[in-house]
């Protein structure tokens, strides 16, 4: 049978392409193909600029992302073609990454390269990847050594200066004056008990400039942010670099005082005050606003003062964009109690056989229990191969040292072993992913249960007739919403979808929308 052959054909720039055409490798390569008795398949070319982002790029072979290239990998890893026919080994690549993303290819799927101008030798393939990897680690080595030097004396590395500096061309932070003056303005108006709301309506309306050019002015997350950087009045930024912390001089804008009033307005600001209804809520963190995809606030605004001087509140969910990202179709915000409401039935629903469900849960339990047990099998056994690799590479030196081999068999075959070993390494680490304490969550929430239907399995959807039994409702619910459903959908009607995390048998009829995933 002939061998099925990919030719792979590579011109960067317009010398290149006058001194071997795309066309002139091509025929060379097609001509090599019929003197071997092989059959062209298919021919993969990078001779044009292609789109990295938002940056054109040639197809250089320094670049490992060359749409051509990463097809004809692709491809052989799925047994398109037995051999690579090339015009020279710099068509293929010119720099360590790409090497390594041809050569890892070569061991994965054991397919041969052959050039039409030059001799490749695949048995020397494991030796190029060691030295190719030696060279990045020690380049990224010298790389993090360079900015840890740079740090040490104080100089920031290449992130953009901090909202209100500039840098001079040491690297050294310079205030810039039009930018520190607004950053003054939110410290002072923070710390006189301007809302954040009313500072970004303050900021547009006065001018100030951002950096980048993003389609919200002043998100108010942006200045919340700013507010909590400390370096403003401390003089000192921390930057971590390699796992070590780096003190970094930066003028202070503010005044040590004025920072002490903010630090002073946030400890007296408690958004969920002891004692309230942030307990309460059924679904905290689980609400996505459907239109904009992203999880909803819980918002506790107060409104004006009842008859007896309490001030009134409002608890609700608020889409984490609004106000600022209005999003067609966005839910904005709504009424906590009543989305909670609409939540708790639809779960209600799925939960109210107590039999079946406690079915369902012990049956959940079982499989993620048989699921961490075959994990623990499954790397028990990627441990003891990684063993027997070990015995193997010392069996490879004791021939070595007794003559039985040479050295430069030594080194090829302790290279092969060590490439076997990265890949059991990263196999064990998925295993060990799986490990754990996945089946916790629904234990307790199966004890939660058991509690429930002793004590009277109506009261957990009842109405509560004290403080204390709508507390120990409104717990018993939360855990079982927590334990359960993993996300719950809103919409601009205020309707919800529930994503439960657990498949009730068939008799358990739901009328509404609930999603059940694995």
């Amino acid at each position: 049978m002939k061998k099925r052959a990919a030719i792979y054909i590579r011109t960067s720039t317009e010398k290149q392409a006058e001194n071997v055409s795309p066309q002139a490798q091509e025929d060379d390569c097609r001509a090599y193909c019929e003197s071997q008795n092989y059959q062209v398949v298919d021919v993969y070319k990078d001779i044009q600029k292609y789109k990295v982002g938002k940056k054109t790029v040639e197809p250089s072979g320094t670049r490992a992302d060359r749409p051509g290239l990463k097809n004809m990998l692709a491809d052989a890893k799925g047994d398109q073609f037995d051999v690579v026919i090339a015009w020279r080994e710099d068509r293929l690549y010119r720099s360590y990454r790409p090497m390594l993303d041809v050569l890892d290819c070569i061991e994965e799927t054991n397919i041969d390269v052959e050039l039409v101008k030059e001799y490749f030798d695949k048995k020397f393939a494991p030796v190029k990847a060691w030295a190719a990897k030696m060279e990045l680690e020690a380049k990224h080595d010298r790389y993090m050594m360079g900015v840890a030097g740079r740090l040490s004396k104080g100089k920031s590395w290449n992130n953009p200066p901090p909202y209100g500096y500039s840098k001079d061309d040491d690297g050294y932070y310079l205030v810039n004056e039009d930018e520190a003056q607004w950053v003054k303005n939110l410290f002072e108006w923070y710390a006189d008990e301007v809302s954040i709301r009313k500072i970004r309506e303050r900021f547009i309306s006065g001018g100030a400039r951002q950096r980048n050019d993003t389609k919200y002015a002043w998100h108010m997350m942006i200045l919340r942010r700013m507010l909590k950087v400390e370096y403003y009045w401390t003089g000192k930024q921390i930057i971590k670099w390699n796992d070590e912390d780096f003190e970094i001089p930066i003028p202070p804008i503010v005044s040590t005082e004025l920072g002490q009033r903010v630090l002073e307005r946030k400890a007296k600001y408690k958004k969920y005050p002891a004692g309230n209804t942030r307990h309460h809520y059924v679904a905290a963190g689980l609400v996505i606003c459907a239109a904009c995809g992203v999880k909803c606030n819980i918002v506790n605004s107060k409104n004006g003062y009842k008859k007896d001087g309490t001030p009134k509140r409002y608890i609700f969910y608020q889409c984490s964009n609004t106000p600022n990202v209005p999003v067609k179709g966005c839910f904005k915000r709504g009424s906590a109690k009543n989305i909670d409401d609409k939540i708790w039935a639809k779960v209600w629903k799925l939960i109210s056989e107590p039999e079946a469900f406690e079915q369902a849960l012990q049956l959940r339990i079982d499989q993620l229990q048989n699921e961490e047990i075959n994990a623990e099998e499954e790397a028990e056994k990627l441990q003891e191969q990684l063993d027997e690799l070990a015995m193997e590479r010392q069996q490879v030196i004791t021939w070595t040292r007794k003559k039985m081999i040479t050295e430069e068999d030594m080194e090829t075959q302790l290279l092969a072993l060590s490439f076997q070993e990265n890949t059991l390494n990263r196999k064990l680490e998925d295993k060990k992913l799986l490990i754990g304490n996945r089946a916790e969550r629904m234990v307790d929430l199966a004890g939660v249960f058991r509690e429930r239907v002793q004590r009277g399995w109506e009261e957990i959807s009842g109405i509560p007739e004290s403080i204390e039994e709508e507390e120990r409702q409104l717990q018993f619910r939360r855990k079982i919403v927590q334990g359960i459903v993993s996300r719950v959908d809103i919409y601009k009607d205020k309707s919800v979808i529930v994503h439960a995390d657990i498949t009730l048998p068939e008799k358990v009829e739901i009328s509404d929308p609930i999603t059940c995933r694995w």
